[in-house]
């Protein structure tokens, strides 16, 4: 899972957020920072991209959104097996995603985040 680390910091639409763990490996690393994009509440997120999500339990974590499993609710899931299993996250509301990445920024450099399946 990762964890929020320092907190949201956000600015003309965008935000930037400190990766805590491994469980987006080996796309993202802990350590790495991600600029995300924040959703509006007319924008619908896209399956397939790494999303920012205020889950109920688990606080602020980032995941791969997998489908819209019926209006306006979505399935996560990590991209290790360090993840929590997408059957215990449960399906999220569209109010709890935050934001889409877009960027990510580690030691060995930037990356643009895309579509990923």
């Amino acid at each position: 899972m990762i964890r929020l680390a320092q907190g949201i910091v956000t600015l003309l639409g965008f935000g930037i957020i400190r990766v805590a763990g491994l469980s987006m490996a080996p796309t993202l690393q802990d350590g790495d920072f991600i600029l995300f994009r924040r959703l509006s509440a007319d924008d619908s997120p896209s399956p397939g991209r790494i999303v920012i999500v205020r889950h109920q339990r688990l606080g602020t974590i980032v995941k791969l959104l997998e489908e819209e499993t019926r209006p306006d609710r979505f399935r996560l899931s990590g991209l290790s097996a360090l993840s929590v299993d997408s059957s215990h996250m449960g399906n999220v509301a569209r109010q709890d995603i935050i934001g889409q990445a877009v960027l990510r920024i580690g030691r060995h450099g930037t990356s643009r985040l895309t579509r990923l399946r």
